[in-house]
């Protein structure tokens, strides 16, 4: 006889816990959805949930940001970002986020290598973002950049709208679940930022219906060379191969950039 799981309580379940309260609730129902269909009982589709939620989003941090201790020094910095007391504020932070840190060492020479050659850059959309907006002090980007940043964690995008507000930023930050919904939002420049690996691990055919459904003439698309250990395992050219076969079939021009620690290609086409 099977046994019907109810989806609901899976997502409530889920939400109850700690670790995930604060995860967009679509998201965590639309894993739900996937995993009840593989699984036999109400406890193991919640572990299958949770195991792919970590995968998703909860791998990138060694733990969960102090969000009050870092509002309460926000409220106590200058409001000019490029200051070198706010860098320093924003570089710390990003640490605590792997793919960040990650580009810490390059953040420079990355930005100035994706932008600086389609100026002006007036408006951004940024895709799962992380910690990301706090590089905006690297981006080669006109002074009132319009910047739409968006991720799965309700407190983390709370913050980076406090983030967009100290500075005088013209900044809007959201939750969102890109495997179910994407932003229609028309902007210069969308950022895809090493996300399209994590997306496809709870669903393998997102990558080109999030591609396609972006509203922007210049896409930004990266990947790591590494995992979150340090081991590069071939990943440099798995993930090349795959979506440069996947640009091909959708007819689009591309420039290709390698950086130390990310793979990046730049996409130009109609919005």
């Amino acid at each position: 006889m099977s046994t019907t799981i109810d989806r609901d309580e899976v997502v409530r379940q889920v939400l109850e816990k700690k670790k995930y309260r604060c995860l967009d609730r679509d998201l965590v129902t639309f894993i739900a959805g996937k995993e009840i269909k593989k699984r036999t009982s109400l406890k193991e589709a919640i572990k299958g949930t949770t195991n792919k939620l970590h995968q998703v989003g909860w791998a990138y941090f060694a733990q969960q940001p102090d969000y009050t201790a870092h509002l309460q020094e926000l409220a106590m910095l200058p409001t000019d970002l490029h200051t070198e007391v706010n860098r320093q504020f924003c570089l710390r932070l990003m640490q605590e986020h792997a793919s960040t840190r990650e580009r810490l060492p390059i953040v420079g020479e990355f930005y100035a290598t994706l932008l600086a050659d389609i100026q002006p850059v007036t408006s951004i959309l940024d895709l799962a973002c992380g910690f990301n907006p706090l590089a905006l002090s690297w981006m080669p980007v006109e002074p009132d950049i319009q910047y739409s940043a968006c991720d799965i964690f309700n407190d983390m995008t709370t913050f980076l709208q406090s983030f967009f507000a100290h500075f005088h930023i013209k900044g809007e930050a959201s939750t969102c679940n890109l495997l179910s919904t994407i932003p229609q939002k028309q902007v210069q420049v969308a950022l895809l930022l090493k996300t399209l690996p994590c997306l496809e691990q709870a669903d393998k055919e997102s990558a080109r219906r999030i591609l396609t459904g972006i509203r922007a003439r210049t896409l930004i698309v990266s990947f790591p060379v590494r995992s979150i250990g340090g081991k590069e395992k071939g990943m440099r050219q798995h993930y090349a191969s795959q979506f440069e076969s996947l640009l091909a079939e959708l007819g689009w021009h591309y420039r290709k950039f390698l950086f130390a620690s990310e793979l990046a290609y730049r996409i130009e086409r109609d919005p």
